[in-house]
């Protein structure tokens, strides 16, 4: 059949066999579905027959980068989402307005300014009844000098005396008796605040509260000094008294009576330069010192009150421009209840330069100990200012009652405590990295399963635990005291963090995998029941000849202390956790100075675990003895430090008991090296004694003349070197102490040099010779 192939461009193409109807489905209702209209092939789904139902794709995931942004985009530019409440709930429980450190220092400024230009309602309290500039006696009270005073004290200040004195009592009464002389040359007579119209003995019994006030001996401080805030109207030429004869005083002072009782204030005051003077004013620590109150101190004297006014209002624009630069709004914090609350007013002098020193020379001495260049060590040392007549003053509690005369003690500036403490980071640094080089040292020469097995594992716990309270405490000072000892302090901490965290956590570890076996309790035997055969009473009866009758044994019940083993064994890491709980407590009272003692001994006692195990296990030469030695020596470098040398950076003072652990530490060493002398249970009792173990050093008979022994026998198979066999006198082998420690008889009969067996042990436990497995040595 022919084509045409015209009739074929004309023809349509031949139809389809139609598609078998599809079964009808429910009408999708859900979201996630799209139905396409018949007739209509769909937008996004071309080719599609008519009538297909196509699922849309998955929505778009959002993009929590972006949500995340925009959260803290509008957390941060609204201020935070924690609005602070108009008011607050006062210390009684009522509704108080909040007051911030904002709001309460731009109210000092205003009203300190409206007392200043007389438009304001707050007024300056009264003038002291007391000053103690009045009570100052005649050998520190210094006139001006044209060769200057010392212009600087900012430091540390130690072991200055207090001499009581009551101001509400005459001086000849007998509870005036028991004080000093130090009031004696007083130009005018002591005043009596009973004399006055305005004591109020109620007030000054609640100011003074339980405190012994009449037993305070003791005096510390720590200053520092800086230029005031500048302040255009302190700068005038006309005025002899600028800024530059002035510097702005903050101190903290602590007051005791050498025992217990103590208590320490937060100063604020200022210097007078041309007079060496010190005039402050504290509050106890914990209620906020008003610095307003610090011209009360020159009511004698108008001119000067009135420049230090202005200074004063000055440092209160100083606090309210760094409250407003301050990104957070914080709430005016209650006073604390505190044992006293006597307010005091302190005067200090000191003394004038010495003709033979200058200024200048003190000045660049300073500032070389500040930005060291090399050239301290030609410069002179200048002379301090407690040395001669020294520092000296009267702190008054006028509102109390009470005056305290101030004399001795010892300073430390600032710069050179900085140089101590770098000094101190060095030494700790010296003694730590001793230990920790001792420590992996040690961890190399025990890797063996046999050295392994010797060393005991609270050992190194209780090093580890050391080692950690060490890098605490050099961390959290060189952290938080952010200054240019801070770097050094961390370095002996970073070397007790690689002790505590790196090396003793892993020489721990594979000592508790070597010795987890030991720890397994033997299973305990269990008896099963024998089935007994019943008979009858009256046709059977035992005879002497005839069977046993069968026994059923119960089995034993767990003890306590097994029950506390298996539950620690099947879940470790309850070990774990009652570790770091034990590790956690103690912290929390390792820093007392009470228990400060007690914590030490019981760390200090590292050595007797291993001491303990040498004994149960009868072995010996565990750890090295220049790991021994050197551990202790560096261990003991810290506390000796801080308890026995006078001049620590810690201001602690020498405490005898701090020898006691040196004694302590040398007892244990000695224990461990007379049990490689006279046995590892030579001070047990034989109930606690381990089982009699092989004897290496048996007492081997003389040499025959007539049958000689040959010289192979007498020779090391280790080092190939003659083995001394010959008895030492008599006491020496009663004290364990002769020449048979020389060599090691092994149970094959071979002999060796005790120090080659010792060290071919170490590595494996069969003879060299003929393989035989060997005891411990």
């Amino acid at each position: 059949m022919s084509a045409n192939p015209e009739q074929a461009e004309d023809s349509p193409p031949p139809s389809r066999p139609p598609n078998p109807p599809a079964p009808s489905a429910p009408t999708p209702t859900g979201p996630n579905v799209a139905v396409v209209p018949i007739g209509s092939t769909g937008n996004n789904s071309p080719g599609l027959p008519p009538g297909f139902m196509v699922p849309p794709g998955p929505p778009p995931r959002p993009n929590i980068g972006s949500m995340l942004f925009m959260t803290a985009f509008f957390f941060f530019m609204s201020g935070g989402n924690n609005v602070p409440p108009p008011v607050v709930v006062g210390p009684d429980g009522e509704f108080v307005p909040r007051l911030t450190e904002l709001d309460l220092a731009g109210r000092f400024v205003d009203e300190y300014n409206g007392f200043r230009n007389g438009t304001g309602n707050w007024t300056e309290p009264p003038p002291p009844e007391v000053l103690p500039s009045t009570l100052i006696p005649p050998l520190y009270d210094h006139p001006p000098t044209p060769h200057g005073f010392f212009t600087n004290i900012s430091g540390f200040y130690r072991d200055a005396r207090l001499h009581p004195l009551s101001l509400v009592q005459s001086p000849s009464s007998s509870s005036s008796a028991i004080h000093s002389h130090f009031f004696d040359n007083l130009p005018h007579p002591i005043p009596n605040l009973n004399h006055t119209g305005t004591w109020n003995e109620t007030q000054s019994k609640e100011l003074r509260g339980d405190f012994p006030w009449s037993s305070l001996t003791k005096w510390e401080m720590n200053l520092k000094e800086r230029y005031p805030e500048s302040n255009a109207s302190l700068h005038d030429p006309d005025d002899v008294h600028s800024t530059h004869d002035w510097t702005w005083v903050k101190g903290v002072a602590s007051l005791s009576d050498g025992d217990e009782n103590s208590v320490e204030y937060n100063f604020y005051g200022l210097h007078h330069i041309p007079k060496g003077t010190y005039r402050m004013f504290g509050l106890p620590d914990g209620k906020r010192v008003d610095i307003r109150n610090i011209p009360r101190l020159w009511a004698d004297d108008e001119r000067l009150a009135n420049l230090t006014r202005a200074i004063v209002a000055a440092e209160l624009e100083r606090e309210l421009k760094a409250q407003q630069n301050s990104l957070y709004l914080v709430d005016v914090r209650q006073d604390d209840e505190t044992i006293t609350s006597c307010p005091l007013l302190v005067h200090l002098s000191v003394p004038p330069l010495p003709s033979e020193t200058t200024q200048k020379e003190i000045e660049l001495y300073d500032a070389e100990t500040h930005n060291p260049t090399g050239l301290r060590v030609s410069l002179p040392h200048p002379v301090n200012y407690w040395e001669g007549v020294g520092l000296g003053g009267v702190i008054v509690a006028d509102q109390c009652g009470w005056a305290f005369g101030l004399e001795g003690g010892t300073g430390i500036k600032i710069d050179e405590f900085w140089d101590r403490s770098i000094n101190y980071a060095t030494f700790a640094t010296v003694a730590q990295l001793l230990v920790l080089c001792l420590l992996v040292r040690q961890m190399e020469r025990t890797r063996t399963p046999s050295t392994l097995a010797k060393v005991s594992l609270w050992t190194i716990v209780m090093m580890g635990v050391m080692d950690s309270w060490i890098f605490s405490a050099h961390v959290v000072v060189g952290i938080m005291s952010d200054n240019r000892t801070s770097l050094p302090l961390l370095v002996p901490g970073f070397l007790c963090l690689c002790s505590a965290i790196v090396f003793g956590p892993r020489y721990a570890v594979l000592l508790h995998r070597i010795q987890a076996p030991e720890r397994v309790p033997a299973p305990t035997p269990t008896v099963l029941p024998v089935p007994v055969t019943q008979t009858n009473a009256g046709t059977a009866s035992q005879t002497d000849d005839g069977p046993a009758s069968p026994v059923t044994t119960a089995q034993p019940s767990l003890t306590a202390r097994m029950r506390v083993g298996s539950l620690l064994s099947t879940y470790p890491r309850l070990r774990v956790l009652i570790l770091i709980a034990i590790v956690f407590v103690l912290f929390q009272f390792a820093f007392l100075p009470s228990v400060v003692p007690f914590f030490l001994f019981v760390m200090y006692s590292f050595w007797a675990p291993q001491i303990w195990r040498n004994a149960r296990r009868g072995s010996t030469r565990a750890l090295d003895k220049s790991f021994i030695i050197g551990t202790a020596v560096g261990r003991l470098a810290l506390p000796l430090y801080a308890f026995g040398y006078k001049d620590n950076v810690f201001f602690l003072e020498n405490d005898h008991w701090v020898y006691g652990l040196i004694v302590w530490q040398w007892v244990q060493i000695m224990f461990m090296f007379a049990q490689e002398r006279f046995g590892p249970a030579f001070f047990l009792p034989k109930s606690f004694a381990p089982a009699e173990s092989y004897n290496y050093h048996p007492l081997l008979p003389p040499s025959d003349p007539e049958n000689p022994t040959k010289d192979e026998e007498k020779v090391c198979s280790i080092c190939m070197e003659e083995v001394d066999t010959r008895p030492g006198p008599t006491g020496e082998v009663l004290l364990g102490m002769n020449p048979r420690r020389g060599y090691a008889l092994a149970p094959c009969h071979h002999l060796f040099h005790t120090n080659c067996l010792s060290q071919w042990l170490a590595i494996k436990t069969i003879c060299p010779l003929c393989k035989r497995s060997l005891p411990p040595l």
